[in-house]
């Protein structure tokens, strides 16, 4: 499938309605929407440890995801990342640099609705290390990857973790390490297992969490309905 020219990769914050709200802490938001799991033309699992009830729920399908016109051209972007993955991750790179010059507090989320590991493609493709070329750029991400979680701890890059319901073993295991789970919830609790519950729908600004809690977030998009095992039901969080 061939592809078009893409203006910018990264969108503003303020297209999106919870990045948005990143405004009023004083964070000026970009963010990079692919095409999900294997929706594109060569059948490439971007997000390879998305589970079953993730693919269903994918947020693809939330917010302006859910207009033809705007999975039009994410699609459009997979296919330039897919196709010509050096120009892409230059087009990137150079996007970056022009956030890095710009005053006050800036974050970049490079997986919308991905799981890609770009700061390992940065470097396999010779742009060099992301967070110490950018260091005035705060990077963050949710990952269903426990392998990142423990690669990136400490870093410039910030990484939640991502529950399924398939995952609850490594879910454990991050919470153990220190670092925050990301979960779905039909309504949000205050704890989860013992565990704070923080509500992560208030902004997308994951860097701010308190280390070691539970981002709650309201089902969105497919998730909301019918009975889905990826949603935990507030009934089972005593």
């Amino acid at each position: 499938m061939n592809y078009k020219p893409v203006s910018n990769l990264l969108a503003k914050g303020t297209t999106n309605a919870k990045l948005s709200k990143g405004d009023k802490y004083g964070w000026d938001s970009f963010i990079l929407y692919l095409a999900p799991y294997t929706q594109n033309s060569k059948g490439v699992n971007l997000c390879p440890n998305a589970s079953a009830g993730c693919a269903a729920s994918c947020l693809f399908t939330a917010g302006r995801g859910r207009f033809s016109s705007v999975e039009n051209a994410r699609k459009n972007k997979t296919e330039y990342f897919l196709n010509d993955r050096q120009l892409f991750l230059a087009q990137l790179w150079n996007e970056l640099a022009k956030i890095e010059k710009k005053a006050g507090n800036k974050c970049v989320r490079l997986n919308g609705t991905s799981d890609i590991d770009f700061p390992k493609l940065f470097l396999t493709h010779g742009f060099g290390d992301l967070c110490t070329s950018f260091p005035s750029i705060q990077f963050y991400d949710y990952t269903k990857s426990l392998y990142r979680i423990q690669k990136y701890s400490g870093t410039g890059y910030h990484l939640t973790f991502s529950r399924s319901e398939s995952n609850d073993i490594e879910c454990d295991a991050a919470l153990q390490m220190g670092a925050n789970v990301a979960i779905v919830f039909d309504q949000l609790p205050t704890t989860y297992k013992g565990v704070q519950v923080v509500n992560g729908d208030e902004s997308d600004l994951r860097f701010l969490d308190p280390a070691g809690c539970i981002v709650g977030l309201k089902a969105k998009g497919k998730a909301k309905k019918g009975v889905n095992p990826f949603v935990v039901n507030h009934l089972e969080t005593v």
